[in-house]
């Protein structure tokens, strides 16, 4: 190994555990940067990716009323909000930071927002029963932030679905991932850690549980206090 090397590898194992994202990324400037150009991906262009966001919709949304008003937040190029369509709900919004990916949800013939998951002014309070969040809260620079706006927008007794990657230990991801230190994923506990966050910032859980179909996932059940 060159000294270079070695010594890279040193800083990782010997560096004190980051906390939040401000301990990985700059400033809020650059988490933007990173999250609209560095780490923009189309789950639409892989296939694997899609057919398990797709199978999570279905297992999740489909014993549910048709007459929910789901948001789905981060909807990417409108995969989830599609695999809805198909299964029956007709009052679907998304939200999307990146405007690529918003177009292409829009050319799919959606209401997409474009905005930032830690400020959703644009939607009005209690506007949703449902939201849809799949591998999104990982990204927020705030996820208490995001949770807060997220219960904003639901109504009393409204429930959030949640797909988490997990386990997401380490360095690995983590200015793409920059939310999941505070969120808790990177802990090795069965999820015990990012139950005890979500609880501790207005939801209540129904449900967790493990899948590795697509990677290795948590998928939660989530009801707003």
């Amino acid at each position: 190994m060159s000294l270079r090397r070695l010594l890279k590898h040193l800083r990782l194992r010997f560096r004190r555990p980051p906390q939040r994202a401000r301990d990985v990324v700059a400033d809020y400037g650059e988490y933007l940067r990173l999250q609209r150009q560095d780490y923009l991906s189309h789950e639409e262009e892989v296939e694997r990716w899609a057919e398990g966001l797709r199978r999570y919709v279905r297992r999740t949304f489909g014993p549910l009323p048709r007459d929910l008003r789901v948001l789905d937040c981060a909807c990417g190029d409108g995969v989830g909000l599609e695999t809805l369509r198909e299964l029956g709900y007709a009052a679907l919004t998304g939200v999307e930071l990146a405007p690529e990916k918003a177009a292409r949800a829009r050319a799919r013939g959606f209401r997409v927002v474009e905005a930032d998951m830690h400020e959703l002014h644009e939607l009005e309070a209690g506007s949703c029963d449902a939201v849809l969040c799949s591998h999104t809260l990982e990204h927020a620079y705030d996820p208490a932030r995001a949770l807060r706006e997220l219960a904003r927008l639901l109504r009393a007794g409204g429930t959030l679905h949640l797909v988490l990657p997990y386990p997401d230990p380490g360095a690995r991801n983590e200015r793409a991932h920059v939310g999941k230190y505070e969120l808790g994923t990177d802990r090795l506990d069965g999820g015990a850690s990012v139950a005890r966050y979500l609880e501790g910032n207005g939801f209540e859980v129904l449900a967790l549980e493990a899948d590795t179909w697509r990677e290795p996932e948590l998928w939660l059940t989530l009801r707003r206090r």
